[in-house]
C-alpha cells in the first residue's frame, strides 16, 4: 500500500476510502515532487550559497563540521519521505561541488583525492534514501491505519443508522402496546403491594395498585359497612369541586347493581352511564374469589380517554377481584388474630386486652383502685416502606417490653405496628404520666436513626368499666 502523501496515483484510493465527514487533499506536485518541497528547498540553497558569496570564503561551507547541507537533506527525508530525500541529496551534492573542485594536494593520491570529494555527498544520498525509507515506512503504516479507520467508521455508521431505525420500531410498538396492554409482569409486581395479612396494609397498597394498573386521574375505595357502601380512601377528588358521594345504601340504583347483583358498570354503556350518574368512568365489586363474598367496591371518577378500551374494563376487573380476595382474606387472618392471647411480637393481642382492661377497671372500682392506658400511635406510615413499617414496629414493641413493670400489660391492637397499648393496674392518671414520658424516651432511643423523625403521638386515659 502506497502513502496517500507520497504519489499521485496511489492518493486516490486512500482518498476514495475516507468518510466523507474526514476527506483527504492530496498535495500539489512538480515531476512527482511537493510543490512545497521544491519551494523550500530552492529557498534554503539560495540563502545559503548567497550568504557564502557575501559573507563567506566562497567554498560553499568547506571544512565546516557538520555541514550546513546536511540540514535540507535530513529534514526532507524526514518529513516527506525518500524522493525528496534523494532529491535534496542530489542538490546538496550540486550546490558543494558545480564549480567548486579543489586541486588534490600533494600528499593525496587519486583514491583519496577521490574521497574527499565524494564523501558527503554520498552520505547525503545514503542518509537520504535510509531516512526517507523509515518515513515512507511510517506513511504506509498511517495510511494503513486511516483506511482500517474509514473502514471503522463506515460500519459505526451503518450500525448506528441500524439502530436508530430498530428504535424507532422498538418505540412505535411500545407506543402501540402501551395504549392497549399491561404486562403481565406490571401487574404481578403491582398485585404484591396488596400481599399482606393486615387489612390496612392491603388498603395502603391498593392505591398504588390501582395507579400502576388503571393510570386513573382520580379513584376511591369503598368498603361494605352492613348495608353501606362507605368511602374510606379517595384520591385526586377536590373537595371544593367535586361532589362525588362519599357513600351508598342499599336503596341506591349503584349499590343494588354493584353489590346486590355484584355487576361492573361502564359508562361506555347507556345503562350504566345511567345508573353511574356523573358519579364515576367504572364502578366494580370487591368479590372475594374464594369465598365470593363481597367486601367493597372500587370506583374510577376520571381517566384518560385513550387509557379507555376493552383491555382496561378487563385488566379493571381482574384487579377487583385480587383487592377483594385480598382484603377478605386481610378480615378473614384479622378475625383468627383476635382470638390470640399473644402476637408474635410477645405482646397481648388487642382481643385479650381488652377484655382484661375491662376486668381490671371493674375489679378495681371494688377493691378501690384505678386502672389506666396509654395509646402510642405512630404518624405518615403511608409514606414508609413494608420494611420501614416493619422496623418501626419492632423498635415500639421493643421499647415498650423493656420499660414495663411486672403488673403492666403491653398489647399491639391488631394494626401491624400502627397502634399499641399499654395497660397500667394500680395507676392513677398523674402516676400514668409520668410512665408516658418514659415511654416516650424509651421509644425515641430505640427507634432507627432514619425513623427518629416520625411523629409519635401518646394518648393516657382512665379505663372506664362498661356499666
Amino acid at each position: 500500500m502506497t502513502d496517500a502523501t507520497t504519489t499521485a496515483p496511489a492518493d486516490q484510493p486512500a482518498a476514495d476510502s475516507m468518510p466523507e465527514s474526514a476527506p483527504s487533499v492530496a498535495p500539489r506536485r512538480l515531476l512527482g515532487f511537493r510543490r512545497i518541497a521544491l519551494l523550500e528547498l530552492g529557498l534554503f540553497f539560495a540563502v545559503m550559497l548567497v550568504g557564502d558569496w557575501a559573507f563567506g570564503s566562497g567554498l560553499r561551507y568547506e571544512g565546516i563540521q557538520p555541514h550546513p547541507f546536511w540540514i535540507p537533506v535530513l529534514l526532507l527525508a524526514v518529513q516527506y519521505g525518500t524522493n525528496e530525500g534523494v532529491l535534496a541529496a542530489l542538490a546538496a551534492a550540486a550546490a558543494l561541488r558545480l564549480g567548486n573542485v579543489p586541486d588534490p594536494t600533494l600528499n593525496q593520491d587519486l583514491y583519496q583525492h577521490l574521497y574527499v570529494l565524494t564523501r558527503d555527498p554520498i552520505l547525503w544520498l545514503v542518509s537520504g534514501v535510509l531516512i526517507g525509507e523509515l518515513r515512507m515506512r511510517q506513511i504506509r503504516e498511517r495510511d494503513e491505519l486511516r483506511l482500517h479507520l474509514a473502514m471503522a467508521r463506515r460500519e459505526s455508521e451503518a450500525i448506528t443508522r441500524s439502530y436508530r431505525a430498530l428504535k424507532s420500531v422498538k418505540e412505535n410498538l411500545e407506543t402501540r402496546v402501551a395504549g392497549q396492554l399491561r404486562t403481565v409482569f406490571t401487574l404481578y409486581q403491582a398485585a404484591k403491594a396488596i400481599d399482606k395479612l393486615d387489612e390496612g396494609e392491603v388498603m395502603l397498597g391498593v392505591a398504588d395498585l390501582v395507579r400502576t394498573v388503571m393510570k386513573p386521574d382520580k379513584f376511591s375505595l369503598f368498603l361494605l359497612n352492613n348495608d353501606v357502601l362507605e368511602s374510606v380512601t379517595n384520591e385526586g377528588w377536590d373537595d371544593e369541586q367535586d361532589g362525588y358521594a362519599r357513600w351508598f345504601d342499599h336503596g341506591s340504583a349503584l349499590f343494588e347493581r354493584v353489590v346486590g347483583r355484584q355487576r361492573q358498570l361502564c359508562v361506555n354503556r347507556a345503562e350504566d352511564e345511567r345508573i353511574l350518574n356523573g358519579e364515576g368512568v367504572l364502578a366494580g365489586p370487591l368479590i372475594s374469589s374464594d369465598t365470593g363474598e363481597v367486601v367493597g367496591m372500587i370506583k374510577i371518577e376520571s381517566m384518560g380517554f385513550t387509557d379507555l378500551s376493552v383491555n382496561t374494563v378487563e385488566n379493571f376487573r381482574i384487579l377487583c377481584e385480587w383487592i377483594g380476595t385480598a382484603l377478605a382474606k386481610a378480615r378473614q387472618y384479622s378475625l383468627a388474630n383476635e382470638q390470640r392471647i399473644m402476637t408474635d411480637d410477645s405482646l397481648y393481642s388487642s382481643h385479650f386486652i381488652g377484655r382484661q382492661a375491662e376486668f381490671l377497671a371493674l375489679l378495681g372500682r371494688r377493691m378501690g383502685f384505678e386502672t389506666t392506658s396509654i395509646t402510642i400511635r405512630p404518624s405518615g406510615l403511608s409514606r414508609l416502606s413494608a420494611a420501614q413499617r416493619a422496623e418501626l414496629a419492632s423498635a415500639i414493641g421493643s421499647a415498650v417490653r423493656d420499660s414495663l413493670r411486672d403488673t403492666d400489660l403491653a398489647c399491639d391492637f391488631g394494626h401491624q405496628g400502627s397502634s399499641f397499648g399499654v395497660v397500667l393496674t394500680g395507676t392513677p392518671l398523674e402516676g400514668a404520666k409520668l410512665v408516658e414520658a418514659k415511654l416516650e424516651k424509651a421509644v425515641r432511643e430505640a427507634l432507627p436513626l432514619a425513623l427518629r423523625r416520625i411523629p409519635i403521638s401518646y394518648t393516657t386515659q382512665k379505663v372506664e368499666a362498661r356499666e
